[in-house]
């Protein structure tokens, strides 16, 4: 089959990383990889915040949305008894 399938690359902006792409090229990109930078060895996540601002209100409001669900669930149990 991969004889019969052309395979091509994509443009840089369809996969912006850090580590191989410029500050200036994030702004066209249309995915982010936040995979590790092998040469900072910063935590994905302190780098997922530094490089995606709106990252920490995505994480907060889905860090809400469990503790809702888990406290639903504990009433919900607390219910049946």
């Amino acid at each position: 089959m991969i004889h019969q399938v052309a395979i091509k690359s994509l443009p840089q902006e369809w996969l912006w990383c850090e580590t191989w792409c410029d500050d200036e090229s994030k702004k066209k990109a249309k995915t982010i990889d936040l995979c590790n930078n092998p040469q900072t060895k910063e935590p994905k996540l302190e780098a997922a915040a530094r490089i995606v601002p709106e990252w920490v209100d995505y994480d907060t409001e889905i860090r809400k949305l469990i503790q809702q669900i888990e406290k639903e669930k504990k009433s919900f149990k607390h219910d049946e008894l």
